[in-house]
């Protein structure tokens, strides 16, 4: 007799669904709400970590999820990670009062008084990780699973996020549905062809709008067709300049700032037009680009 194989989909509480708001966590929550019958747990909750910097076709893309789906996700912002109840350490926004100006990356930044950079991506942890954590402390979890969309074709993540359950330093264990599935891009971009709805974003603009983990041909090509996009990167470069004790300490990316980007997006034209369609990394999500997704 063989064994029933068990459905990756089927989730038991208490759980965290890390919901980045991009197109292959949407396939994955979608996918683990039909195998609970359209109803999931009460101690199975879906979040989705807001830094103020999302781009506004994402917001859109997570409230017509949690509209169409029928659906709570949990918006949540950082708040005073050291206050003294986990209840404090976070808000509970939603799509309307939802940060859209960067608020809370730059009071993360005036807070460390130097930018986080590929090394030392603090803003994941911070603005990501930590107010899911203090989300499912506040319920009262002292451990729960985790439950993060990497895909079959993302092994290289899946394994750093094994390497971390085996350390089992954190109050988390991480599973991997989509993994587990053999769930490739192609099949997530398939999907989500044939569905009513999408994200409106090409793969190569990502959910963050201008993360410095981007190589600089695509920030430009960002700049190039969303003129503006990256003033913002520029004007915290400006301000760290002045709060930083170490100049080194005040760009995103070594060797060269946001402005000199977008000067060069403007001068060089339609330089990468099309190159990035077919880029597999640029369906990274925030959190799960940079293998420090819970």
């Amino acid at each position: 007799m063989t064994e029933e194989k068990v459905n990756p989909y089927l989730i038991h509480g208490p759980a965290l669904i890390s919901f980045s708001g991009g197109r292959t966590s949407g396939y994955m929550l979608k996918h683990i709400l039909d195998a609970h019958g359209g109803v999931l747990p009460d101690d199975v909750h879906v979040t989705f970590a807001n830094t103020g910097k999302e781009r506004e076709e994402t917001l859109r893309f997570v409230h017509e999820c949690q509209s169409r789906w029928g659906i709570n996700i949990h918006w949540l912002e950082q708040s005073d990670r050291k206050a003294k109840s986990y209840e404090d350490r976070f808000v509970e926004i939603g799509y309307n009062s939802a940060s859209r100006n960067g608020e809370p990356f730059r009071a993360l930044i005036e807070r460390k008084k130097y930018l986080p950079n590929s090394v030392m991506r603090f803003c994941t942890t911070e603005l990501k990780i930590e107010p899911m954590k203090f989300f499912m402390k506040s319920k009262g979890y002292k451990k729960w699973t985790n439950v993060v969309g990497l895909r079959a074709d993302e092994g290289h993540r899946v394994s750093r996020g094994a390497s971390a359950n085996e350390k089992g330093k954190d109050p988390w264990v991480s599973v991997f549905p989509l993994f587990e599935d053999g769930v490739t891009q192609r099949d997530v971009r398939t999907w989500w062809a044939e569905q009513d709805f999408d994200l409106q974003l090409l793969p190569f603009e990502g959910n963050c709008d201008g993360c410095f983990l981007k190589a600089r041909p695509k920030l430009m090509e960002i700049e190039r067709t969303q003129p503006g996009t990256l003033k913002w990167w520029a004007d915290m470069e400006s301000f760290a300049s002045d709060i930083c004790s170490k100049q080194s300490a005040a760009t995103f990316r070594s060797g060269y700032g946001y402005d000199q980007l977008i000067d060069a997006a403007r001068n060089q034209g339609d330089l990468f037009k099309g190159f990035f369609d077919e880029d597999p990394d640029m369906d990274a999500e925030c959190g799960l680009w940079c293998g420090e997704a819970p």
